[in-house]
């Protein structure tokens, strides 16, 4: 089994609201077989390049939180991520062993 990094694209027109972590947790819920780490969302990003950080904007590509999942392949994990509530999508990518 392979893991993949789920890492949600910013959903800014969604307010967190009851119905909408509902709909997380029934998500979570129904791929739970294939979760490592359900993950958390994320705050307050930075791009750091040569000792210089700047706030990540919405042109450079927030991203809103992560998991982390169990899939044979690319293929299982998109099939994974397909019924994922968040409206703007996600990126995957695999986590490679060093």
């Amino acid at each position: 089994m392979k893991k993949f990094v789920f890492l949600y694209n910013v959903d800014s027109e969604v307010e967190n609201t009851k119905e909408q972590m509902d709909a997380w947790m029934s998500w979570f819920h129904s791929i739970s077989k294939s979760v490592v780490d359900i993950g958390n969302p994320l705050m307050g990003g930075k791009d750091v390049k040569a000792n210089k950080a700047i706030d990540v904007t919405q042109e450079m590509g927030i991203v809103s939180g992560y998991s982390i999942i169990n899939a044979p392949d690319m293929e299982a994990a998109i099939e994974i991520a397909n019924g994922c509530p968040n409206k703007n999508g996600m990126k995957i990518y695999e986590s490679v062993p060093m």
